[in-house]
């Protein structure tokens, strides 16, 4: 082990998010002793456009989506200065020109793994030499006929097994108005056999936020884009997939056919906002119910901040195996939330304003322990992490 330097500050913590400019948002990284009350980019590294920020170990990680390169970054031990520790190119890759390349899973300091399941590539690198250490091709996503907004795996979560798991994300047709039935799909990659298999579950449109409880259960939550299917589509609602319905899936990937909740009959649901957390058998959500959501007339206006603004957002805890609905507050004054890290036991969650003018980092001690720890003015928070 090597000793530790004599002027090694305390903490590090890893702090990235994004501004917006009219050019698009701008990513910035920095790092911290402790975590800062407000953003101030001109202390932080300007990553530009089309970035995303990760950490693992000791070492921040950044994507360039134009160049398809990851940057992997140096933490000065005295000084906190960033520098850059290594730079790999995946332009040989299925990912070569992509801006989001599908969040990477970081299994040790020598495996990581990014995927491009649509076409059908797994890519395993090192982050300590920055090196492409194995190309695996894999069967794709299944062909969809019809053009949608996106349509690629989401988290990755590494199982007892050694198997990754993968929920997909998939859109709402750009093109009225043949709708297929897509079903929740679960993408499981084996790394021994360097296969893959694909789980469906066609009691749901799709899945979108998905949550490891426990190492026990994994979970696939209705999208937010699910609501928007029924004011704007022409579908049969007596065969077209539950907009707010809930399944699970088992730790080796297997779906899990007894588990199956519905939201619309615990709660009067008509736009499904932002699922924050699953934690003992409990979601907390916010919602809109019926008749406090002004739908926009066109369809392409169905994001806009003014149809947000005038929704009225509700949150609620409901107990998975009771069905009982509780109020929860925690998020009440923000659009939605999404958990950015986890350490130290505690949970840190992206909150962003009904006007996205702020966000908040919001710290979870408990499960009614919530406490604001940054702001950042017009943007919002993407990553947060402790080094050492």
């Amino acid at each position: 082990e090597e000793p530790t330097p004599p002027n090694k500050v305390e903490s590090a913590f890893i702090y990235g998010y994004r501004s917006s400019t009219p050019e698009g948002s701008v990513y910035y990284i920095s790092a911290h002793e402790e975590i800062p009350e407000v953003a101030n980019p001109s202390v932080a590294v300007e990553l530009g456009l089309n970035n995303r920020i990760y950490s693992f170990g000791e070492h921040p990680y950044t994507w360039n989506g134009g160049a398809s390169t990851m940057t992997k970054w140096d933490v000065d031990s005295s000084t906190l200065e960033l520098s850059v520790g290594g730079l790999l190119s995946f332009a040989t890759t299925t990912l070569s020109g992509k801006s989001n390349p599908r969040t990477p899973l970081f299994v040790s300091e020598t495996q990581a793994f990014f995927t491009n399941l649509t076409e059908g590539q797994v890519i395993e690198w090192n982050p300590s030499t920055m090196e492409i250490t194995r190309l695996y091709d894999v069967d794709p996503l299944p062909v969809l006929d019809v053009e949608i907004d996106f349509y690629t795996e989401s988290g990755k979560y590494l199982i007892s097994d050694g198997k990754i798991i993968m929920p997909v994300i998939q859109g709402i047709p750009r093109v009225c108005c043949d709708l297929p039935a897509f079903g929740s799909i679960l993408a499981v990659f084996d790394p021994a056999s360097g296969t893959i298999a694909y789980q469906t579950d066609e009691r749901l449109y799709t899945g979108t936020a998905s949550f490891l409880q426990d190492g026990d259960f994994f979970y696939v939550t209705h999208s937010i884009r699910n609501a928007y299917i029924r004011p704007y589509f022409d579908i049969d609602p007596d065969t077209f997939p539950n907009s707010f319905g809930i399944s699970r899936y088992n730790a080796d990937g297997s779906l899990d056919e007894g588990f199956y909740f519905d939201l619309s009959e615990v709660i009067p649901i008509t736009f499904a906002n932002e699922v924050f957390f699953i934690n003992d058998n409990k979601l907390a959500l916010n919602y809109v119910a019926e008749g406090d959501w002004d739908w926009p007339e066109a369809f392409e206006e169905r994001f806009s901040i003014e149809s947000n603004a005038n929704a009225l957002f509700q949150g609620v805890l409901i107990d998975l195996e009771t069905r009982e609905v509780t109020p929860f507050d925690a998020f009440g004054l923000y659009r939605g939330a999404f958990l950015a890290n986890s350490f130290d036991n505690s949970n840190y969650f992206s909150a962003i304003s009904v006007d996205r003018s702020f966000s908040d980092l919001i710290r979870q001690d408990g499960p009614d322990d919530f406490t604001v720890v940054s702001t950042i003015p017009n943007g919002q928070f993407r990553h947060i992490a402790k080094l050492w």
